[in-house]
């Protein structure tokens, strides 16, 4: 608009003519343009006060609604001034300069109060662009100035193509030079902070490939307290069950965490905010918005006692999962809306990679608790189991024997005439009596072999192998390394691994010839059982087994990881089976 007002009065449009008498300009216009420029300053005005009025009713920043305000009451001082100029009585008084300055004060007020516009930024710009213009310009005229002078001397003449080639390499330098300088005047004003401001805009490629929570909070937490010098920084993340937020990660500057005691309630209005809004939220504004009218008095008072300045929200898929909440800096200075934005994009950037990473967190804590769970279950078995046998050796089978005592010490008292009948049916029932018995310890056996107790676990394994030649089955024993007994835990493991792979070889396997070795490392100990049956197919067996109800293969499975071991499978249809188990072990006594 001023370009065409200029063009267009000295064209003669709106200026008819112009004067000097004295010193003092006189200037004619045409009729009513007065008026004219009048009504489209006021149409200006009135166009910039509605959009200021919009922006302050739709913002919800007070800090951005103070600058508003401010542009408001410049505009308000501008516009009135200037309509005394329409007075005749005051035309000789320059109050349209007055309301000019006053309007240039607020916005100056604005600025450096409000950070209407970041002074940082402005000054960067103006010094890359004026530095740059400067140096460039001083160079071309120095290169022109001495080649022209080379060609004026030597040849008499100057070249005008040689300017515009001097000129054309000038501008290809411009970019180069600029990116150069815009690096040394960020270093200028954030000093040892750039470095890691261009970490933190740049850690979105750091974070993709992180799935480690331990190892995500420390690559976000980390650059924020070194980059923008805060005391502490946390990392909240809402309860299972409950929703409340508490603190599970704390960065300091200094030796105090006072942000691991942090506690958000699921219904506290800042949660509630936080997950609506999505915006960061200055502690300052508690006071100030509405939303938080209804706020208890003791939580307000905990977010000051614990020095909480500044929360930004974690929000992945329209849901609050995490909140950033950071102390006050160590310069004591408040942060900056350009710190606030970084927070916001961070914490937009992080949102997907902490959400994969707690739920596989959370994954890694149920099947922890599964393994604690089973392991308790199998140790109660063994308990069970120990009872039983116990209980069935010094009970039913001390009634056995003692019946059996009695039958054969009845034989011997009865009548010659009866003696034949009598012994013949009393040799059947005892007969009865001893296979019973025989049963009965081979149950207690199985329940809780007393030879694992007393003479080991080498002993027992081998004993259980030994059991198959009933079977016409042939066994071979191999071992090496020097044994040593295990906590009991693992050493039943073992054996019932053990014990159900001999049982799987006689129900299913129909081999001829069985071999265990075990192998005593100093780091764990190998259990290797191979047969030469029919063998199996494994992926099909393994995939059936809960369907069919042989749960066999999966239990040995189950019970070797519980203890942080391995088994592995090698089979195939009609070439025999090999079970191969892997225990770590981080206890052992020498076996004796």
């Amino acid at each position: 608009a001023s370009l065409v007002t200029v063009i267009l009065s000295s064209a003669g449009v709106f200026l008819k003519g112009a004067f000097n008498v004295d010193g003092e300009l006189f200037m004619y216009y045409v009729p009513y343009i007065e008026v004219g420029f009048i009504l489209f300053a006021f149409t200006y005005l009135v166009a910039a006060a509605v959009s200021l009025i919009r922006y302050y009713r739709q913002s919800m920043n007070p800090l951005e609604r103070q600058r508003a305000l401010y542009l408001m009451m410049g505009i308000s001082a501008f516009a009135l001034f200037s309509v005394f100029e329409l007075i005749p009585s005051s035309i000789d008084y320059p109050l349209a300069y007055a309301g000019g300055a006053i309007n240039a004060m607020l916005i100056t007020y604005a600025v450096l109060k409000y950070q209407l516009l970041d002074i940082r930024v402005v000054l960067k710009k103006g010094l890359v662009y004026s530095g740059l213009t400067v140096f460039l310009s001083t160079v071309y005229l120095m290169i022109l100035y001495s080649v022209q002078l080379f060609f004026q001397d030597r040849l008499g003449y100057t070249s005008l193509a040689l300017a515009a080639v001097i000129a054309m390499m000038t501008a290809i330098l411009f970019s180069p030079l600029r990116d150069a300088l815009q690096k040394v005047i960020d270093k200028v004003f954030y000093h040892n902070t750039y470095d890691y401001r261009q970490v933190l805009l740049s850690f979105s490629n750091k974070i993709n490939n992180v799935l480690d929570l331990d190892e995500l909070q420390q690559t976000i937490l980390q650059p924020i307290v070194e980059t923008m010098h805060v005391r502490q920084a946390a990392l909240m993340f809402p309860e299972v069950g409950t929703g409340d937020f508490n603190t599970r990660y704390v960065r300091s500057s200094d030796s105090e965490e006072l942000l691991s005691k942090l506690r958000l309630t699921g219904d506290n209005p800042v949660v509630n905010w936080l997950g609506e809004k999505g915006e960061v939220l200055r502690m300052h504004l508690i006071d100030i918005l509405p939303q938080f009218k209804g706020m208890w008095e003791v939580e307000k008072t905990a977010l000051e006692a614990l020095g909480v300045e500044i929360l930004c929200p974690v929000i992945s898929k329209g849901k609050l999962i995490g909140i950033l909440a950071l102390s006050g800096k160590q310069s004591n200075m408040a942060y900056t809306d350009d710190e606030a934005s970084l927070l916001k994009t961070m914490a937009n950037e992080a949102a997907v990679a902490l959400e994969n990473a707690r739920m596989l967190d959370s994954v890694k804590s149920q099947q922890l608790q599964v393994e604690q769970l089973l392991g308790q279950v199998v140790v109660a078995q063994e308990e069970e189991r120990n009872r039983i046998s116990i209980d069935l050796h010094d009970s039913v089978a001390q009634w056995l024997v003692a019946v059996s005592y009695g039958i054969q010490t009845f034989r011997h008292d009865l009548p010659d005439k009866e003696v034949d009948k009598a012994r013949g049916e009393l040799s059947v029932m005892e007969k009865t009596i001893t296979k019973s018995l025989k049963e009965l310890r081979r149950v207690v056996v199985g329940l809780r072999p007393p030879a694992l107790d007393e003479l080991g676990l080498t002993h027992s394994i081998r004993q259980s192998l030994e059991e198959l030649k009933a079977d016409n089955v042939e066994t071979e024993y191999r071992q090496t390394g020097k044994p040593y007994r295990l906590p009991s835990s693992i050493e039943i493991a073992i054996y019932r691994v053990v014990q159900e792979s001999i049982n799987n070889i006689r129900k299913h396997a129909a081999a001829s010839r069985v071999k265990l070795n075990i192998e005593f490392r100093e780091e764990g100990i190998t259990v290797e059982v191979s047969d030469n049956g029919h063998g199996f197919n494994c992926s099909k067996t393994l995939n059936s087994a809960i369907a069919v109800g042989h749960l066999g293969l999966l239990g040995m499975k189950q019970r070797v990881e519980m203890i942080g071991g391995s088994m592995d499978i090698r089979t195939a249809e009609g070439a025999g089976a090999v079970l191969t188990f892997h225990f770590p072990v981080l206890v052992r006594v020498e076996e004796k």
